[in-house]
């Protein structure tokens, strides 16, 4: 990771290191002084309270650097992704923290083709952010609404959906957040009869006790009425995950599933293989091999994902938090794109959604320390003591299970996983390892 950019763009506490004045100057660079030539900037944001001071103060530097703005206004990541790569910007911005809590928020950058981009271009951003001058503006630049296009990106999405998911029953918690701005709207166009929950955002309410991250809220409700999916997604519409009749949580594993064999009966699935994480439970690595479908393993995070099926030229992969990527469609994930695609393998493959129950979930414990830096995580992942802690912790797991020790990617956090069938031997090597750090 470099020294803004994490593994999702810059992200932060607002007012702290992620602020107006460092929004600003990455409008700068990208509106034209990082190039010495004006360029064009799609910018979006979803409904967290910093995001619109974020939004003027990077479309200022776009400006005075003599580039184009067009604003989404408040829409999804995945939504910039896509018009990036359909239209005629240069880069794309999202100012969003995701799943993250109303006081973070973030700045993610794609390129003209959607992506994510380059660590060479990160360096360079961070480079011109820490000039102690900046160039002269040059000014000239302008900031237009960019309304139509998010028409467009609805309209692309209403097309991937099959008219037989008219009438379905819907339970949809919007995470207070850039589905509120999209998801009723494409809702009513699909025909879909839905109740939604989560849906009237007020810049704090973002992910609070509601979205992906909070999916037991959604499930309570889910089990009290007569619906035939529970659906949510995070802040930024870029994770999915829903809920099957009897309460069945479908996560991002359970979505590569149930696709993957859809897929594959089509003769879709190219090279018979999919792309997961680390992070993936053991019973989808199973239930894969049982359907004889292939994997490969990256690190977490979405980056990862997309680089290896673009590496090997596949058509799926994804994560189990809900962020799953279909490649033939899209650069990166979209929350809504996979909700469709799961609409459309309920009414038309019943078959394989039927099969949702011979993916086997091992017991799963994760617990997250914070510390004060990037540079104490380090420490602390190289402390002996901890290094000894994680030892004995696999060897408490020996074959039944594993364990998972890493940095967050966006958060000043070490993540500590451990998966087994025996939950007390889960808790007890999660702990273990917590001990040690904080013993430190």
């Amino acid at each position: 990771m470099g020294r803004y950019f994490g593994t999702d763009g810059v992200r932060g506490r607002y007012g702290d290191v992620l602020n107006d004045a460092l929004a600003y100057r990455i409008g700068r660079f990208l509106g034209g002084d990082g190039f010495g030539a004006p360029k064009s900037i799609l910018l979006s944001r979803d409904t967290r309270e910093s995001g619109l001071a974020l939004s003027e103060a990077l479309s200022q530097g776009v400006v005075d650097a003599g580039g184009e703005v067009k604003d989404l206004g408040v829409s999804s990541t995945p939504s910039v992704s896509y018009l990036v790569r359909k239209g005629d910007a240069d880069f794309g911005v999202m100012i969003s923290a995701s799943h993250n809590p109303y006081r973070d928020n973030g700045i993610k950058v794609f390129n003209a083709e959607g992506e994510k981009i380059s660590a060479d271009i990160e360096s360079r951003i961070e480079d011109f952010i820490e000039l102690p001058n900046l160039p002269l503006a040059k000014g000239g630049g302008r900031r237009v609404e960019a309304n139509a296009e998010k028409d467009d990106y609805l309209s692309w999405l209403l097309s991937k959906a099959a008219p037989e998911v008219k009438g379905l029953r819907i339970l949809a918690d919007l995470a207070n957040g850039s589905a509120s701005a999209l998801a009723p709207r494409l809702f009513a166009a699909m025909g879909l009869e839905a109740t939604f929950l989560a849906a009237s955002p007020d810049g704090r309410n973002i992910n609070e006790g509601c979205g992906s991250t909070h999916i037991e809220a959604l499930r309570e409700r889910f089990l009290e009425g007569d619906y035939d999916l529970g659906v949510c997604f995070d802040g930024d519409a870029d994770r999915f995950m829903a809920i099957a009749r009897g309460g069945r949580i479908i996560d991002g594993d359970a979505q590569i599933f149930l696709n993957a064999m859809a897929l594959a009966k089509r003769g879709k699935l190219r090279k018979n293989k999919v792309v997961i994480t680390v992070m993936s439970n053991f019973g989808l690595r199973k239930a894969l091999d049982n359907e004889n479908i292939r994997f490969d393993i990256v690190s977490v995070g979405d980056k990862y994902v997309q680089a290896r099926l673009k590496e090997e030229g596949l058509s799926l992969g994804g994560e189990q938090s809900g962020h799953v990527i279909y490649l033939d469609d899209l650069n990166t994930g979209d929350g809504l794109l996979s909700m469709i695609h799961l609409l459309n393998l309920y009414v038309l493959e019943p078959g394989i959604y039927a099969k949702l129950p011979e993916l086997a979930v091992y017991p799963q414990i994760l617990k997250n320390v914070r510390l004060d830096s990037r540079e104490k995580i380090a420490l602390a992942l190289e402390d002996e003591g901890v290094k000894k802690a994680i030892e004995e912790a696999e060897e408490l797991l020996a074959d039944e299970g594993r364990l998972l020790v890493r940095p967050s990617g966006t958060e000043p956090l070490i993540r500590v996983m451990a998966e087994a069938f025996d939950h007390e031997k889960c808790l007890g090597a999660v702990d273990s390892v917590l001990e040690a750090i904080g013993r430190i």
